[in-house]
């Protein structure tokens, strides 16, 4: 029985596997100025910083053509420059006028009709929230 369990579950993960081969995993962010291609993967805890304002940006509609918006602020704690987070965090609520420090997680989702794994945050904690 338990061979049959173990023999289940890693045709489950290879299956998946390979469902999403084909997906492409990598997205181009600004990071400290520069632009680089970063592997969308799983990460269970990343601090990040919102700040009080949203920013403009371009965001894919679902025409797919690209329209402005207005979107979150984020960076690592470490870093100096904000990016530009054109998605939601689940399971928060962003207040305009406040600084937050928050804990997210991010899974790496495929999105098979558009051919491509997205990175989707989800709410771990907030460590703090500051009137600005």
């Amino acid at each position: 029985m338990k061979k049959l369990a173990i023999a289940a579950l890693a045709t489950t993960f290879a299956l998946a596997g390979c469902s999403t081969m084909n997906l492409d995993d990598k997205r181009t962010m600004v990071v400290e100025g520069q632009a680089m291609d970063v592997k969308v993967v799983n990460i269970p805890n990343l601090k990040v910083e919102l700040a009080p304002r949203k920013a403009v940006c371009e965001v894919q509609a679902a025409t797919g053509e690209m329209i402005k918006a207005e979107c979150l602020q984020f960076r690592q704690t470490h870093q100096r420059n904000y990016t530009t987070f054109n998605g939601d965090i689940q399971g928060f609520t962003y207040e305009p006028g406040y600084r937050y420090v928050l804990d997210v997680r991010q899974e790496a989702v495929a999105d098979e009709a558009a051919g491509v794994v997205k990175p989707v945050w989800y709410l771990n904690e907030v460590i703090s929230k500051t009137a600005e």
